[in-house]
């Protein structure tokens, strides 16, 4: 969407063409953003699993994207946001056993934990959580269509994907087939038996389960999808054959967003599937990634239990750019905590007396950083530098105070406005 509007530079004013333009993961290249319908953004963002309770990597991804949609909804986008609970998989599966529990019960217990932490930390909803359990009519239609063009294989009640069929499969990893082979994978992929495939490559559409609460009818027999069929149905379910944002965490790259592109282009003829692809760095402890296999987490109700407000650790997140790696440091909390209590102060402050509108100066500049592929540790600057004007009387606090309000808001930051 284009916006013209009035820019300063060096004194001088001029006008100006601002594009937001947001790296696209599959080029490699920094695009102007264009939805596929006028004054619309679709937008799937990979959900949780929700077999343990999140980290704070979880949250970076979930802050990120939330921050994307308020940017488009402050550019008049009607946003609409999905995201997935991955309520079927290994995972599930196993832990549902281990408590002794049900999968709908351990799904339930842990979403409602990632609610209560993503609402404390302003974090919208999206428009729905579609839930794998719940949309096995979609997942069944779309193998079935994978099939009958000749994209997939049957093998002993296993369903294939022919990667060989697709002739760019890998794309967005941008690696060759024989270095997909090699590896590495993420350590989020199920393992899958290898020795009923045509290629190593091919990946599951569909297994068999005997799984309590993971089974269900199909033409193959009873069984549960595989991993990254879900994702494509309940995408197009929700917001047709093609969207235009996905996100995800940068380790969802191979297999999962991958394997995305080619069954959903294969199934419907429609490419392409995604316009934009967005990736999130990984968050890191001591330098290596987080992650609940590993244990070494840092989680949002800790932090919160602790005394951190939620704008302190939006704040946080948000001063490293989204798609570099994050390496948490409990220091640069404290100091993102100094600065959520420099902007909640500026907000109850008188400011200056009128001064001709002179924010709008800072209103523009936030406006570039955002239009710069989200560059929220320079619109976080912006939104700091207003404070301090607004503080030292040079900024109309008339004028100055519902702008940095308006912009935070864009951010996601409350300025002690909680209730």
């Amino acid at each position: 969407m284009l916006r013209c509007c009035e820019r300063r530079e060096g004194g001088a004013q001029r006008r100006a063409t601002v594009l937001l333009e947001i790296y696209n993961s599959l080029t490699r290249q920094r695009e102007a953003f264009e939805s596929i319908e006028p004054g619309v953004a679709k937008m799937y963002v990979c959900g949780i699993t929700p077999y343990d309770v999140g980290h704070l990597g979880h949250a970076l991804v979930f802050v990120t994207f939330d921050v994307v949609r308020r940017y488009l909804e402050f550019n008049s986008y009607e946003v609409r946001h999905i995201q997935n609970i991955t309520d079927v998989d290994d995972d599930m599966v196993r832990k549902s056993r281990e408590l002794g529990i049900s999968i709908p019960e351990l799904t339930d217990r842990n979403h409602a934990i990632y609610l209560r932490e993503m609402d404390a930390l302003n974090v919208q909803r999206p428009l729905a959580f579609p839930r794998v359990s719940q949309s096995l009519p979609e997942i069944i239609e779309l193998v079935q269509l994978l099939i009958a063009r000749g994209h997939a294989y049957v093998v002993d009640g296993y369903v294939f994907f022919d990667s060989s069929s697709c002739a760019d499969f890998g794309r967005l990893s941008g690696r060759t087939r024989d270095e997909l082979r090699q590896g590495p994978i993420s350590d989020s992929t199920p393992e899958e038996p290898d020795h009923l495939k045509r290629d190593k490559l091919d990946f599951l559409l569909w297994q068999p389960s005997d799984a309590a609460d993971a089974r269900f009818p199909s033409p193959w027999g009873e069984g549960r999808p595989g991993w990254h069929i879900e994702c494509s149905a309940m995408a197009r379910a929700a917001l047709g054959d093609r969207i235009d944002i996905h996100g995800g965490g940068r380790d969802l790259q191979y297999p999962h967003h991958d394997s995305e592109i080619v069954q959903s282009e294969c199934a419907t003829g429609e490419a392409p599937y995604v316009r934009t692809w967005m990736h999130v760095g990984t968050m890191k402890l001591d330098g290596v990634k987080m992650s609940k296999s590993l244990g070494n987490l840092v989680k949002v109700s800790d932090l919160l239990a602790d005394g951190h407000s939620p704008d302190a650790i939006r704040l946080n997140l948000l001063r490293t750019h989204y798609r570099a790696d994050h390496d948490w440091d409990a220091e640069e909390l404290r100091r993102s905590e100094e600065m959520a209590t420099t902007l909640r102060r500026a907000v109850e402050s008188r400011g200056g007396p009128p001064d001709r509108l002179q924010v709008q100066h800072h209103r523009l500049a936030f406006m570039d950083a955002m239009d710069d592929d989200f560059n929220t540790p320079r619109a976080v600057d912006v939104l700091l530098s207003v404070a301090a004007e607004i503080e030292a009387g040079r900024l109309h606090g008339e004028t100055a105070i519902p702008t940095l309000i308006e912009l935070a808001d864009v951010l996601g930051l409350r300025l002690g406005r909680e209730g």
